[in-house]
């Protein structure tokens, strides 16, 4: 009992520096956070969808895998935020990742399109990623 005074104290230290676990420790997915705007000073009319991938672009010669994919509806104007989860398990530290959106009318013809690589998750980049679109007409 005269150690007691010392354990609460100890027990307290040592809970503080635990590791809490953040968003992929707890289940199983990594978050990315994305956001896409165009230039133009439109709002784009009721219909047009908002598709944003991850997609490992690894391989030159090969089409890319998807990750994770979210679709949306469009309402109001840009910037559009858009949060997606990747298996934890699927990122390979060797690989490169990369975030792409697009917007498509109602009809399905492409309006916006990513027109740069926007590298997220592995070799210094970030889980997050500003996409500025482009005009696709």
């Amino acid at each position: 009992m005269r150690h007691a005074s010392m354990i609460l104290p100890a027990a307290l230290v040592l809970a503080a520096c635990a590791a809490t676990p953040g968003p992929e420790m707890s289940t199983g997915m990594t978050v990315v956070n994305v956001t896409a705007a165009y230039r133009e000073r439109i709002l784009l009319p009721p219909g047009h969808v908002l598709t944003v991938r991850i997609e490992d672009v690894s391989l030159a010669d090969a089409p890319a895998k998807v990750l994770a994919e979210s679709s949306q509806p469009l309402s109001g104007g840009p910037p559009y935020v858009v949060t997606l989860g990747v298996p934890t398990g699927q990122i390979d530290p060797r690989h490169t990742y990369a975030a792409r959106a697009e917007i498509r009318d109602a009809a399905g013809r492409l309006v916006f399109v990513t027109d740069t690589r926007h590298a997220v998750l592995t070799q210094g980049a970030t889980a997050s990623a500003d996409i500025v679109l482009k005009s696709a007409r």
